[in-house]
């Protein structure tokens, strides 16, 4: 079902929206990314943060050649112009349904950072939504897991990243099809 809406949401673009909109749309995401955004307290999510998101942060400014950062204030990061404008570059290289899908993918982890990683196949699905949710998965081992809603919204947030992860895939494959002649 979700690949049908990607499909339907491309086809019709509803919001009507070019793609330099779409790509300023996600790149918008990195100044409340997720994984920028750091507590101090508890000191155990503060390490665990640390732990697990620095390495992707770090693999994306490797990969792009951005400076990106994290903070614990309430304003946010400083993210540098250049590296919004990195961003603006690389995701101009993907086509309108590309970008549909980009855009859902990141939607459903809150990072653009997470989206990157997954789609460059750097971290899997599976990861990339542990990640995103990083601070709930603390709180469920902490306070306990409810089954119908903590089960549900992760297999829905799975579901939806690898559909989104997957159009993405698939609308930035460049195939050809030979035909064969018909020989009677």
């Amino acid at each position: 079902m979700h690949l049908t809406t990607l499909c339907n949401t491309a086809l019709d673009n509803p919001t009507q929206r070019n793609k330099t909109q779409l790509i300023r749309a996600a790149v918008k995401f990195l100044e409340t990314d997720t994984v920028c955004y750091r507590v101090e307290e508890p000191p155990a999510l503060a390490e665990l943060q640390k732990n697990e998101w620095d390495p992707v942060v770090a693999w994306a400014e490797k990969r792009y050649n951005v400076t990106i950062g994290s903070s614990t204030s309430i304003l946010g990061p400083n993210i540098p112009a250049s590296t919004k404008e990195t961003f603006v570059s690389h995701l101009a290289s993907y086509n309108m349904w590309a970008l549909q899908g980009i855009e859902f993918v990141i939607t459903q982890l809150k990072s653009l950072i997470l989206s990157m990683s997954l789609i460059d196949r750097h971290i899997t699905v599976e990861k990339a939504v542990l990640l995103s949710r990083l601070e709930e998965e603390y709180q469920i081992q902490r306070w306990g897991n409810v089954e119908w809603a903590h089960d549900y919204d992760l297999c829905e947030l799975r579901a939806r990243t690898a559909a989104g992860t997957l159009f993405v895939h698939l609308c930035s494959e460049s195939s050809t099809v030979k035909h064969k002649l018909l020989q009677d």
